[in-house]
């Protein structure tokens, strides 16, 4: 242990001393400016120079600034910025790093409509981590109705059903399962342990304001869990929304009905909260391809989530919230019924009944003599519980979580060079019962990180830091990680990243799709926690395209795992063995997109990914069941004038995928070596009125599906079925309908 702390120390000691020597003096602070309703307010983009002088910078995103010492001192800082008035202060020593300056509003000008087209997806252009950011306008380009269903015309993320029985659905970034991604609400821990298999069907897409996408491993700040990627959900929040009321009313032709609802009345200056409400419904059953099995389960769901945030127009912030969930779901063949036919040979069914209730919390103090100095807290907890049967097969789970993380941030001598420095501590409570084995087990994890960003000027950026955990089951784990940015021009950027994850794994609720099979699950032996090395490179290039802006982005990214829990489909047909890795397990994931808009309003978005993941199973490198190798997605996106109307397409084409291995059952049973390749086509249109807005839209238009997706679906509780052999849609085409009401 002493050998890992000493490695987090060297870090720290690493920014805090050998780099300050190195800096040069800079005058620094913040503009403030106070709006037409006295709240103070950052000023991005103000203008600051010393007088007499060419000696300029401009405030960024936070209103900090910073510009070289003038040759003479005392010396007169000029601040202006549109719409405040200007003011000019005296700075009598050099390098003075605590100046506060707040700017007034000026006479309150006439509404100006301007009509602006800004992208739905930007890359950033100075973070030094490879980061998407996923705009609520993006989200409106597809119904949407959940987080799953939020990257439909997005090439970054992949989203597929895990079986063919349950609808849960699975996400995929690097070609590599979603529980290798870490999923964040605001920058803290969230779809996790249990909530892995069906959370994405949690998360209403119309609470969401942004999604951020980060390729490869994140900030050490937000944990050690992170391996593929990082993906960051911010919601809606209070006194930001330009609707006090909003309602989403969603229907389709298979039955499914949906309300979203949100409500964020005007308390006062300091005080604002916001409500939200999700109800949904699939009570119609559907079988289009006459299996006796149901495409989609019967659901309902009620979903509430309260938050509310203080800020007391000085140094203190805080915001604070609770979600409550409630979800039933039945499926399996059209004729069981729950009442008479569970437990029995009757009829085969599934039933999972998911209850969660969950807290957060992050304070901040600002210093206000120090303005970029911060403390800050964030707090989380949750409780779920989650009852699941699978034919003859039950499962029962209940976990309890609580995570706190403690953050400083500070600068070394100017602004150029920042830090944070924290504590965090992560506990995870886990009872499970499969049949008649009984599991449970308590993981309390604190650690301590420390992360580093150098800016130079406009051209380069680095993000270095590392965290040491204290596993109470697996020893002290050490996590170091690397971004680095190169404006190599104003319009060509040069990324490179490298890190270590680190996580354990939950066979059951992260591969529950093998309890919808007649497969013997088999735990070869104890399961170690599963450790990987990304490596990454990213390139991005803005041009003229026929005198129009046009962007190329390629990123190439390789996953080294060191240690894999692997889930074996090959050894035995009967059987699900799981083991740790003893071989070679990697991913390689090659990227390319291009963005043009060629007329006003119309957006082209074209990309293509391949992919190259290898596992070794029972001593042989194989590749990874169903992942397409290559992959491409066009999307068109073209509006009228002022959004009136707007109009969206989009293709995918999923090339072939390497099946599990089916030679040794019977040949009525046998499944090819490879899925078939295959497009899928959707559309919206939206209309708005002055108060409303409608949408009409059709995914799966040319309604694919995979045919015989179960296998042996007329003997269920046979030895060969298999309702887990997915690499397509089942439910077919889907048409609906949408409302869209804000008022302000």
């Amino acid at each position: 242990m002493n050998i890992h702390l000493k490695n987090i120390f060297v870090v720290c000691y690493f920014i805090l001393f050998f780099i300050s020597p190195a800096l040069s003096q800079h005058t620094m602070g913040k503009v403030l400016g106070i709006n037409d309703k006295g709240v103070k307010e950052t000023l991005p983009g103000a203008n600051v120079y010393w007088q007499g002088t060419t000696i300029g910078a401009s405030a960024d995103l936070d209103g900090m600034f910073q510009l070289p010492n003038p040759d003479t001192i005392p010396a007169k800082l000029i601040i202006s910025m549109v719409g405040f008035i200007s003011d000019t202060i005296t700075v009598k020593q050099k390098g003075q790093m605590d100046l506060l300056i707040v700017l007034k509003n000026t006479v309150t000008l006439k509404e100006v409509k301007i009509e602006a087209h800004q992208s739905s997806t930007t890359y950033s252009t100075f973070n030094p981590i490879n980061t998407e950011i996923i705009s609520s306008k993006e989200l409106l380009k597809a119904a949407c109705c959940n987080l799953s269903e939020s990257f439909s015309t997005n090439a970054s993320v992949d989203v597929s059903f895990t079986d063919a029985v349950s609808g849960a659905k699975k996400i995929q970034m690097l070609g590599l399962d979603g529980v290798y991604t870490q999923i964040l609400s605001e920058n803290m821990p969230m779809l996790r342990g249990l909530s892995s298999a069906y959370g994405l069907n949690y998360i209403p897409g119309t609470w969401i304001e942004s999604i951020r996408v980060t390729k490869g491993t994140g900030s050490v700040v937000n944990g050690y869990e992170s391996i593929s990627g990082q993906i960051n959900l911010e919601f809606l929040k209070p006194k930001e929304q330009k609707n006090r009321f909003f309602l989403n009313m969603y229907g389709n032709q298979k039955g499914r009905a949906e309300t979203n609802f949100y409500y964020a009345p005007k308390i006062n200056e300091k005080w604002g909260t916001i409500l939200f409400l999700h109800v949904s419904e699939l009570g119609i059953k559907n079988d289009m391809n006459k299996d006796s099995f149901l495409d989609m389960p019967l659901t309902r769901q009620y979903n509430i989530f309260n938050r509310w945030n203080y800020h007391n127009q000085k140094n203190f912030e805080a915001q604070f919230g609770v979600k409550a969930l409630v979800e039933s779901r039945q499926g399996g063949q059209t004729n069981f019924n729950y009442s008479t036919d569970r437990g029995t040979t009757n009829a085969y069914g599934i039933g999972i009944k998911t209850n969660a209730l969950e807290y957060f919390s992050k304070t901040g103090w600002m210093f206000p003599s120090t303005p970029y100095k911060s403390i800050g807290l964030q707090t989380s907890g949750k409780w779920q519980q989650q009852d699941m049967f699978f034919g003859l097969r039950n499962y029962t789970g209940q976990q309890k979580n609580f995570y706190a993380n403690l953050i400083y941030a500070n600068i070394i001598g100017n602004t150029n060079h920042k830090y944070k420095v924290g504590t965090s501590y992560l506990l995870d409570d886990y009872s499970e019962k499969y049949n008649d084995s009984a599991f449970s087990r308590t993981e309390s994890v604190p650690g301590v990180f420390a992360e580093y960003t150098y800016t130079h000027a406009d051209n380069f950026s680095m993000v270095a830091g590392a965290r040491e955990d204290f596993h109470n089951m697996f020893g002290a784990q050490f996590t170091p990680r690397l971004h680095l940015r190169y404006n190599i021009t104003k319009s060509t950027t040069l990324r490179l990243s490298g890190g270590r994850g680190f996580r354990t794994s939950n066979i059951f609720v992260e591969n529950q799709s093998v309890l919808a099979s007649s497969r013997l699950v088999v735990v070869k032996e104890k399961l170690r926690p599963e450790i990987a090395w990304n490596y990454g490179i990213s390139a991005n290039q803005k041009f003229k395209l026929f005198d129009k802006e046009a962007s190329l982005n390629v990123d190439f990214f390789r996953t080294d795992f060191q240690n894999q829990v692997i889930v074996d489909l090959d050894q035995n047909v009967n059987k699900v063995v799981f083991y740790n890795l003893d071989g070679k397990s990697f991913s390689n994931s090659l990227q390319v997109d291009f963005d043009y808009t060629p007329i006003k309003m119309f957006d082209i978005k074209l990309a293509y990914k391949w992919y190259d993941v290898k596992t070794t199973y029972n001593h042989t490198l194989l590749d990874k069941p169903y992942v397409p190798k290559h992959r491409v997605m066009l999307n068109l996106a073209y509006s009228t004038y002022m959004e009136i109307w707007k109009f969206n397409f989009t293709t995918n084409w999923l090339g072939i995928s390497r099946l599990p291995n089916t030679s040794l059952s019977p040949v009525e049973y046998q499944l090819p070596t490879h899925s078939k390749s295959y497009f899928l086509f959707n559309a919206q249109i939206t209309k708005k009125f002055s108060k409303f807005e409608v949408y009409l839209g059709c995914e799966n238009i040319m309604n694919y599906t995979q045919k015989n997706a179960i296998v042996a679906h007329d003997k269920p509780f046979g030895s060969n079925f298999d309702a887990s052999m997915i690499y397509a849609p089942m439910d077919g085409r889907i048409v609906y309908v949408g409302l869209r009401v804000g008022i302000k």
